[in-house]
């Protein structure tokens, strides 16, 4: 049986939705950091399945192969990969603390479910963003690459 596009991005966006509010409200429901950590580490392995989905999901994701358009040696891309994952991860490790201590102080100010509201947001915005059609975009990107090239 054919896989259908429509249900198989309405799937990937409620588990995308539903993995970022597990991830950023377990704080609300598990206070023991150890379990905190074993149960990030399962919601991991999910969004490590749903990153594998990309293709079959947003079949249009191949059309946006980049094209360099300066040829660098090896060793720049090389530093330029390990810079781009180096920032990135150290951009990833403050907003989520951010995003924890936030949480934190509501608890402290006596407000219960202090994370969840935020957890909501987040889980929301990334449910609507899995269910856009990326295709218009892809177009775009592809008539763009050819008019430049011409």
């Amino acid at each position: 049986m054919p896989a259908d596009p429509t249900t198989d991005r309405a799937a990937f966006a409620a588990v995308s939705a539903a993995t970022v509010l597990a991830w950023y409200a377990l704080p609300d429901v598990v206070r023991s950091r150890g379990v905190r950590v074993a149960v990030k580490a399962g919601l991991l392995g999910v969004t490590a399945a749903g990153a594998a989905m990309v293709p079959r999901v947003y079949p249009e994701v191949r059309a946006l192969q980049a094209e360099p358009k300066v040829d660098l040696p090896a060793p720049a891309v090389a530093a330029l990969a390990v810079g781009a994952t180096a920032g990135l991860t150290a951009l990833t490790v403050w907003a989520e603390k951010a995003l924890y201590a936030r949480g934190e102080r509501r608890r402290a100010e006596g407000v219960r479910w202090a994370h969840t509201p935020l957890a909501l947001a987040m889980a929301l915005g990334t449910g609507a963003i899995a269910l856009l059609d990326w295709q218009p975009i892809a177009d775009a990107a592809a008539s763009l690459g050819e008019a430049r090239s011409a």
